[in-house]
């Protein structure tokens, strides 16, 4: 059994790093299949929490199998905590089975032993009810774009928020998968290679996400985050910081004092220069020197150093904040193009920071652990 125990603590080690930010990468939902065993173990870790569970097979052969669950963050919303599973006890996974048919499973549900139900089913896009308010408001006039003070708040993602050109429609799920292949020419207007290389994402079930290895989101992507970014303004000092709650504390500068680019001492990174001004209450971003480390979107769209966006960020009203974006990549792309979607705002609360370094632990349960 203890051979059983390290395969499966090695297949969950290598899953985690691949896999927190698509599942649909290494689990088929097609498949779907019931677990019971008794929990050897419970790992309360990012990116991933895992249960470790020695179950029998039809021939009374006992095998430890590491089951995945969402984040901490998603969990913690359903009710989990550290001790929701505890050694010793018997339980009951409905999940989907590993692609590679190993000791692994995606949990959608967790039954204890008193026959309580935990729901796993992964929702990192939270939403909530909030009542209409008007846009809040600088002294100048300007749209307030982040918290109100002596309030809380932050940005969560939508569900829809992928990007595709304005008007094509096509089916993505929130991860950026396309419902059909067949679709992928209608997602941009792609040049010949970029066209293979997203097409060749797809199908690899987009296992090659560069945020599967805890690089940074830059681009659009900072606006597609599932755990939300929180907009912190300093008109005082003319500039803005996009902050980052998917990732390792990866923020964005954007600066409103009139400067402009200086293209020949930019050195390319994952979120460009970025310099802003105001065009009413639109809040117009323009930004270039990016390097070519990085998903720019959700789904894999491809890009190159030539990568130029323009960015508009509104506030029709307390609850939306409106992007949209101009993607002009000529290296990339035949032609300029554009998409856009609405981020909620989430009041009442801090935003929750998500860690995917690998392994990484809940402190504030560690004492005495």
């Amino acid at each position: 059994m203890k051979i059983f125990r390290v395969a499966a603590l090695a297949a969950a080690a290598s899953i985690s790093a691949l896999a927190h930010h698509s599942m649909t990468a290494v689990y088929d939902e097609k498949k779907p299949m019931t677990l019971k065993g008794v929990v050897t173990k419970f790992d309360w870790t990012n990116p991933h929490v895992f249960v470790f569970l020695d179950a029998a097979d039809a021939s009374g052969n006992v095998s430890n199998w590491a089951v995945e669950f969402p984040s901490r963050i998603e969990l913690k919303r359903d009710g989990w905590t550290r001790d929701s599973a505890k050694i010793g006890d018997v339980v009951t996974i409905e999940g989907s089975a590993a692609r590679d048919g190993g000791k692994a499973v995606a949990a959608k549900i967790m039954i204890l032993p008193d026959g309580k139900k935990l729901s796993a089913a992964p929702a990192p896009f939270l939403k909530v009810s909030a009542p209409a308010r008007p846009t809040p408001r600088w002294p100048d006039g300007h749209p307030r774009l982040g918290v109100v003070p002596g309030e809380t708040g932050y940005w969560s993602s939508t569900a829809g928020s992928i990007l595709e050109e304005t008007g094509a429609n096509v089916r993505i799920n929130a991860d950026g998968l396309l419902a059909n292949i067949a679709d992928a020419g209608k997602v941009a207007p792609f040049q010949p290679w970029a066209k293979g290389l997203y097409e060749y994402r797809q199908k690899n079930l987009l296992k090659d996400d560069p945020m599967a290895s805890c690089l940074p989101p830059g681009g659009p992507r900072q606006f597609q985050v599932p755990y939300g970014i929180q907009i912190i303004e300093q008109p005082e000092k003319k500039r803005l910081f996009v902050m980052s709650g998917g990732g390792n504390r990866n923020w964005r500068l954007i600066n409103l004092d009139n400067r402009a680019h200086q293209p020949d001492d930019i050195l390319p990174t994952y979120y460009g220069d970025s310099v802003g001004k105001w065009d009413g209450d639109t809040l117009v971003v323009d930004t270039l020197g990016f390097n070519e480390r990085f998903w720019f979107t959700n789904g894999g769209l491809p890009h190159t150093e030539s990568l130029h966006l323009t960015e508009r960020l509104s506030r029709p009203d307390f609850n939306t904040l409106k992007y949209e974006v101009r993607v002009d990549d000529p290296g990339a792309y035949t032609r300029p193009w554009s998409g856009s979607w609405t981020l909620q705002w989430i009041p009442n609360r801090e935003i929750e920071e998500y860690f995917c370094d690998e392994y990484n632990r809940d402190t504030e349960h560690v004492e005495g652990k």
